[in-house]
């Protein structure tokens, strides 16, 4: 799984929370980051941020979704901003498969958990 979030203290209690459910996780800490992990390292998975200091997660996300490389891997947008309707509507129509709240990794790994089911399941 990629981790495309800047925040440190984050990446370490999503990465904490990720082991414990067996997830092997890398982090990217840019917008631009995030786009090269995902080309080289086709994820199972890539859980992005909304806020980079150098992109907007929307737009790292349409550009993940344009590039056939890894249009087919499933994201999970999340966000520390206050649940934004909006954010979320463009996340999904962009092609995210979920937007979560950053205020619980224990949610989020539950959400991932699910994902990679369904992906074993289609496989």
């Amino acid at each position: 799984m990629l981790l495309a979030d800047d925040d440190l203290i984050v990446q370490e209690v999503v990465r904490c929370a990720g082991a414990k459910a067996g997830l092997e996780i890398t982090a990217a800490t840019t917008g631009a980051q995030a786009l090269e992990f995902a080309v080289s390292m086709q994820p199972d998975l890539i859980v992005l941020d909304i806020e980079f200091p150098d992109a907007d997660g929307r737009d790292v996300l349409a550009k993940l979704k344009a590039d056939p490389r890894t249009q087919r891997i499933p994201v999970l947008v999340w966000s520390g901003r206050n649940v934004n309707e909006s954010d979320s509507r463009i996340a999904l129509a962009l092609g995210a498969e979920d937007y979560v709240e950053k205020n619980n990794a224990q949610v989020l790994i539950r959400k991932l958990e699910r994902v990679l089911f369904r992906l074993e399941e289609t496989a």
